[in-house]
């Protein structure tokens, strides 16, 4: 494993245990805003880290419900960094309390990492597979954005 595939498994993992334990107010530094987020083939833009904490806190629960406690990433491929920009991606392996696999996502992220920081940041994040597709069905934006009938509400 290269220096920098240890260095972003390092990074992933630490945004797993924030997600894990609770911490979603850290784990939304890591990310810029606006932040298009595409699942399933929709887009969703998280305007604000309030709006991904949001989000994140129905993900968190729904994961909570299906006995997810622990939450691996698996950095599959990262594409070379141009200027502090970079693409990685990772397979994020779900466990339960007894350790048994659940399920596994794939997720495809842009990165930008400055020169001076310790860490990047996402800035845009695309679930090219969910091993978990009822979280997003927790996700009452996602829900609204694939019923025709409460996007004519809202556009009204």
């Amino acid at each position: 494993m290269t220096a920098m595939t240890q260095s972003t498994t390092r990074f992933l993992t630490m945004l797993s245990r924030t997600f894990c334990n609770d911490q979603l107010e850290q784990l939304a530094r890591h990310f810029t805003y606006p932040l298009p987020t595409y699942t399933q083939g929709e887009l969703l833009v998280f305007g604000t880290s309030n709006t991904l904490i949001e989000a994140m806190t129905l993900y968190r629960e729904a994961a909570r419900q299906a006995d997810i406690q622990v939450i691996t990433p698996r950095v599959i491929a990262s594409g070379l960094p141009r200027k502090g920009y970079s693409t990685l991606w990772v397979e994020w392996d779900h466990y339960d309390g007894a350790g048994t696999h659940i399920c596994t996502s794939q997720v495809r992220y842009a990165t930008f990492q400055d020169k001076m920081a310790l860490m990047p940041r996402i800035e845009m994040i695309d679930y090219t597979a969910l091993g978990f597709p009822e979280v997003t069905d927790a996700l009452p934006l996602y829900n609204t954005i694939n019923n025709p009938e409460a996007m004519r509400a809202i556009n009204r």
